[in-house]
């Protein structure tokens, strides 16, 4: 085995290092949708440094989620995708909900297809929490800001006591003290997005894994 095209759920840069690491291979990361072309409409390269999409099969833009209305390019914003040659069920304009951002400039690889930075998530996973709007990416770009955290985590929202109260639970591989660790990473939570969640420390292999798409976040608060 040398090379996996690995797609589906969103994945990140600890991750993606685990993968390549524990199997000895080079990974890309594919993005498709099945309401347009499937697994098709791109693939990363050897550069590592986005997604490179076929834009002589589909035209992309990154617009803002709440108006709809295009963003220069290196901005964040919801991906809409107009294809070009498909004849069976075309689209157009179609929103995806997932985000991201087009790319400026060559890549290293020398392609000429133009790029997108691998998909951040998506406009409706967002949740709000105490006055900030949150997405499950923030909360992994903090994870992996720790190299003794797994890339597994799990999001619980819940109402107690007449406020919103967030959990963060986080695997580790132990090498450090459990309670100083969730103290440094709610401290960081706190810097990187604007609140502070009680952060729960767990051994690897606690949290469930799924062989579909794995559910981060769960919200309680209006259950």
């Amino acid at each position: 085995l040398r090379r996996g095209v690995i797609g589906s759920e969103r994945w990140g840069e600890k991750i993606r290092q685990r993968i390549n690491e524990g199997l000895g291979i080079e990974s890309f990361d594919i993005y498709g949708l099945t309401e347009v072309y499937g697994p098709g409409i791109g693939i990363s390269c050897s550069a590592n440094d986005g997604i490179h999409y076929w834009d002589d099969y589909v035209y992309l833009e990154v617009v803002d989620p709440k108006t709809g209305e295009p963003v220069p390019d290196g901005e964040w914003g919801e991906i809409v995708i107009t294809t070009l040659v498909k004849e069976g069920a075309p689209l157009i304009r179609f929103r995806t909900h997932d985000l991201s951002r087009i790319i400026p400039g060559a890549c290293p690889c020398g392609s000429r297809y133009p790029r997108i930075d691998t998909i951040r998530g998506r406009s409706d996973d967002m949740f709000k929490i105490h006055g900030v709007n949150v997405f499950p990416r923030q909360v992994e770009e903090v994870i992996a800001s720790f190299p003794q955290l797994s890339s597994e985590y799990q999001i619980r929202l819940s109402h107690l006591e007449g406020r919103d109260t967030m959990r963060l639970y986080v695997e580790t591989d132990g090498t450090q003290n459990f309670l100083a660790l969730a103290d440094e990473v709610a401290h960081e939570c706190r810097n990187r997005i604007g609140f502070t969640p009680l952060v729960k420390i767990v051994e690897l292999g606690v949290l469930p894994r799924s062989e579909k798409k794995t559910r981060r976040v769960f919200d309680e608060r209006y259950e």
